[in-house]
């Protein structure tokens, strides 16, 4: 066992279970997603509003991404993950028990708290797991929480005419709980890893918030830039779907569907693909060809729906098929090049790029829905198209480039 593991740990057992942590992730925080649009009937909102409503979430991951290094350093990611999932699975019973917008938004701060701190968590112990093995798995995790997705939307999918919004998401959390923190417990601390310069614990950490080195700031523009497509058609096809598409409740989901197994696919044969293509290439074309075929189906068949209902369907289903392709092993490459270069701890680098990531999240989620409001679904759609296209000006950051460290 390497020196940087302080006790010895079954790290082959810690990857399945920290598999199925992804997995029941996706299960818990997509759940809602299929129901989005019921849930915005419920409040009485339009698309700006409820779109901001959401966006609010991120004033939650933002507390969290600010303090999670610190908070898992002073008590190790197994107690930070315990408590994450307590905050969700509450939280994402609760969600739907109010028709208050102000409470509704608090429960969703402390929904984005949990999620965000338990992110962190698990990113840190899984980078440091994949050092340990010698061998990609981030992608997979990834994959695993896709596949998690893809449940979701097909029990979504058959469920949604006949259970109500509030009995679905209530019984998903008090069903996955226990599951969660089973396996939450099996895996192995942060603690037991070296991963890094400890960071300052004192007040003094407030001065580190922010990135420090020009790689951080350039890995978190590279992640907002290849991440905010999937979390836009998380929050909007949904409704895109319904109201531009005219598809009823159940089907509706094909799409998220397609999206999903397109990232799966993509995320489990990212170890062949960069063998093959190497890490600047594959964000190159990911990036390229994932923003037009996305673009192109789903403004095409925004244009087409009225005279071409089916040949629309068709355009977005190959449209949102390209995009989750195309971002597929994205995320986990600028992951890895924070883990293989950042000087300081992993926990503490991965906090703050993930708290810039939320201030640039927070304030595209705002434009998407304002232009959602003012302009329409398809439109919006094409900000995230946008901005995956100009994701491939971050691929240098793969390469071997040790100005980055300075």
């Amino acid at each position: 066992m390497p020196n940087s593991v302080k006790k010895p740990h079954d790290l082959e057992r810690a990857y399945k279970f920290l598999l199925a942590m992804n997995f029941l992730f996706a299960l818990l925080i997509i759940s809602w997603i299929p129901r989005l649009s019921e849930i915005k009937k419920m409040l009485g909102l339009n698309n700006e509003v409820f779109g901001s409503l959401l966006g609010l979430g991120s004033i939650g991951s933002l507390v969290a991404y600010g303090s999670s290094g610190y908070v898992i350093e002073r008590f190790g990611s197994k107690t930070v993950s315990n408590v994450s999932i307590f905050l969700m699975t509450v939280s994402y019973a609760g969600l739907t028990w109010t028709q208050n917008i102000a409470i509704f938004a608090l429960i969703n701060f402390f929904a984005a708290v949990g999620g965000s701190f338990l992110h962190i968590a698990l990113l840190g112990v899984q980078t440091a797991i994949q050092k340990e093995i010698g061998r990609p798995i981030i992608p997979k995790m990834h994959g695993s929480f896709n596949i998690g997705f893809l449940i979701v939307m097909v029990i979504g999918g058959i469920v949604s005419p006949f259970v109500s919004v509030r009995t679905h998401l209530t019984v998903v959390s008090l069903l996955l709980a226990p599951i969660f923190f089973y396996c939450a417990n099996q895996v192995p601390s942060s603690r037991d890893f070296a991963i890094g310069e400890k960071p300052h614990l004192g007040l003094k950490f407030v001065k580190e918030l922010i990135p420090r080195t020009q790689l951080e700031w350039l890995i978190s523009l590279g992640l907002i830039c290849a991440t905010v497509i999937e979390i836009s058609t998380n929050d909007w096809m949904a409704i895109f779907a319904r109201e531009t598409l005219n598809i009823p409740a159940g089907p509706h989901v094909i799409y998220f569907i397609l999206f999903s197994l397109a990232m799966i696919i993509a995320r489990w044969k990212f170890a062949p693909m960069l063998k093959r293509f190497g890490s600047v290439n594959l964000i190159h074309y990911g990036s390229i060809l994932g923003a037009l075929g996305y673009a192109i189906g789903i403004y095409g068949a925004f244009l087409i729906v009225e005279t071409s209902p089916w040949l629309a369907f068709i355009a977005t289903g190959l449209g949102v098929l390209i995009g989750g392709f195309g971002i597929g092993g994205i995320q986990a490459i600028f992951i890895k090049v924070l883990g293989d270069k950042s000087g300081t701890s992993l926990n503490v680098a991965l906090g703050r790029v993930y708290l810039v990531f939320t201030m640039y999240l927070f304030v595209i989620r705002l434009i998407i829905s304002f232009v959602a409001e003012r302009v329409s679904v398809a439109a919006a759609l094409l900000v995230p198209a946008v901005l995956l296209l100009l994701t491939f000006r971050f691929a240098h950051l793969a390469d071997e480039d040790e100005d980055l460290l300075k």
